[in-house]
């Protein structure tokens, strides 16, 4: 049972980072079917008579599969999603969503009036629907504009919720008592998502992990790894007796947990 609850846990609005496709160059969009070489999702209304039913929003193949998903009855629980509306379609487009993993680093907007200005773009133009499709736009800040993140200084662990203005990554043992349920390692929003995992469970296949040990912590501690992609310049190292010498080093601290929590560094 605890094997089952951790993998669900680590599944929901988990993004695969390890080579995420790039926004917007390894994205297309086709209003005439799947494109070759491209893995898609199709985006569909089905009371919209103008042929909806070949509409695909397509990313490289090859790449991880970004976790995007479709909905046209509004909003998908547990995600990240934005309206799609063409107000001036009478075709019940009001509870169309696209989705994305809540630690997805696209963050999309939508425009049905032409690109958003400051943001990278893909229009959605579906040729054969007479309500103004041609001027539609899927937006993101763009990743080939993102500088990679600098370590520490774009960092932080915070133990008591999500930071304003930084992506997260929650630091979960459901083990332990002692309010590791607000705990979060985070990096600044404007800097690229460095694909970094958690697990509870051991290290993740196919990344670079490290332990995150604290030995004198009795909840189960021995069994929990922060991984990053093989690719990433982050080569992590823990410590739990005070910073690394020689070494760049966060500290890690649980103020609410007596299990000397209190001189747990993460170093590069």
């Amino acid at each position: 049972m605890r094997t089952l609850l951790l993998l669900s846990l680590m599944m929901i609005g988990a993004v695969f980072t390890a080579d995420l496709p790039t926004w917007p160059t390894d994205f297309r969009w086709s209003s005439a079917g799947r494109v070759p070489g491209y893995d898609c999702i199709i985006i569909l209304e089905l009371a919209d008579p103008h042929t909806w039913s070949d509409n695909y929003l397509c990313w490289r193949s090859g790449k991880t599969n970004p976790g995007i998903r479709w909905q046209s009855w509004g909003p998908i629980s547990g995600m990240r999603c934005i309206r799609i509306l063409e107000t001036a379609d009478p075709h019940t487009w009001s509870d169309n969503y696209l989705c994305e993993p809540n630690n997805s680093p696209y963050k999309f907007s939508w425009s049905s009036a032409g690109a958003i200005a400051g943001k990278s773009c893909l229009q959605w133009h579906e040729f054969a629907d007479p309500h103004t499709w041609d001027d539609n736009y899927l937006c993101a800040n763009s990743q080939l504009q993102q500088r990679e993140a600098v370590f520490p200084e774009d960092f932080w662990f915070h133990s008591a919720g999500v930071l304003s203005g930084y992506d997260c990554l929650r630091i979960l043992e459901l083990a332990d008592p002692h309010t590791w349920n607000d705990n979060y390692f985070c990096w600044r929003q404007e800097v690229r998502d460095p694909g970094m995992r958690w697990s509870m469970a051991g290290p993740i296949s196919g990344m670079r992990c490290t332990r995150i040990l604290e030995t004198a912590d009795p909840h189960t501690w021995s069994d929990n790894y922060l991984c990053v992609p093989h690719s990433s310049k982050l080569s992590f190292h823990w410590s739990s007796a005070g910073p690394i010498r020689g070494k760049r080093c966060l500290q890690w601290r649980e103020t609410a947990d007596p299990h000397t929590w209190s001189d747990n560094f993460l170093c590069v």
